[in-house]
């Protein structure tokens, strides 16, 4: 199986294009990377079926395929979201004194992409990395808010409430209430989900497309957030995630509220 996954990986690398589109037949391939045809052909098929190359009708020859721009685009965003969040976390840093959180989606889960520790020795310290599922934590519940009714439905609806990875007990009918209110508010907050003793202060961050696209997320020990640090902190986490959407091109302020 290696062996052809490195075959696809080599295929796809001689398709890159070269200052224009880069188009070669299935006999050009197998001459260039000394390929069986069949070989080349049926790899060439399985890479088609998936979007990852695409053949013209006409001359036959192969091209690179969506997958590979929308993967691409996919990687880019998340780089330009970790460049972009950086400055402005640790403005949010200075302010709360409190960790601080990037976090992104992959698929049903939420993932931690960046990250700023509190001063404080007393603090919420989780690793860059950490996976959960996006209903799960204001930094992920606030992504999953923000996602289309089609794509939240779908990944709400076959979870096994009893099982989920929370120390609350959990619902469907309390996770869709929960999705109204961040709607409303524009924010999330949590306590002790995923850590005991913690609060969580999630607030959306949208792309140039005006997709959500992560969170900026304010994070640390329950006992200092307080009712008035929680209303100044959560002002400032939407604060600094809006100024993260601008700077990625986001425009459609409303779009937030559907």
């Amino acid at each position: 199986m290696s062996g052809v996954i490195s075959k696809a990986i080599h295929i796809l690398d001689l398709l890159v294009p070269q200052g224009s589109e880069k188009e070669m037949s299935v006999t050009e391939i197998s001459r260039e990377l000394g390929m069986p045809v069949q070989s080349a052909h049926r790899i060439l098929g399985s890479l088609s079926r998936h979007g990852f190359v695409s053949q013209d009708a006409k001359s036959k020859k192969y091209k690179l395929g969506l997958s590979v721009m929308k993967y691409g685009f996919l990687m880019w965003d998340s780089l330009m979201l970790r460049s972009v969040a950086r400055p402005f976390m640790e403005e949010l840093s200075r302010k709360t004194k409190e960790t601080i959180y990037l976090a992104t989606r992959e698929n049903a889960e939420g993932v931690y992409i960046d990250c700023i520790d509190s001063p404080h020795i007393l603090k919420i310290s989780e690793p860059i990395g950490l996976r959960l599922p996006l209903f799960i934590g204001a930094s992920n519940r606030v992504i999953l808010a923000y996602l289309p009714r089609k794509s939240r439905e779908a990944l709400l609806k076959d979870v096994d409430w009893t099982a989920v990875p929370s120390l609350k007990p959990m619902t469907r009918a309390y996770i869709d209430q929960e999705l109204d209110l961040i709607r409303q508010q524009r924010y999330a907050i949590t306590s002790g989900e995923a850590t005991s003793g913690t609060t969580g202060i999630g607030a959306p961050i949208f792309s140039y497309d005006n997709t959500v696209i992560g969170s900026l997320n304010c994070a640390g020990p329950s006992m200092r957030f307080t009712e008035q640090n929680i209303e100044k902190y959560s002002r400032y986490t939407m604060k600094y995630a809006d100024m993260i959407s601008k700077e990625l091109g986001f425009r459609d302020q409303f779009r937030r509220q559907i």
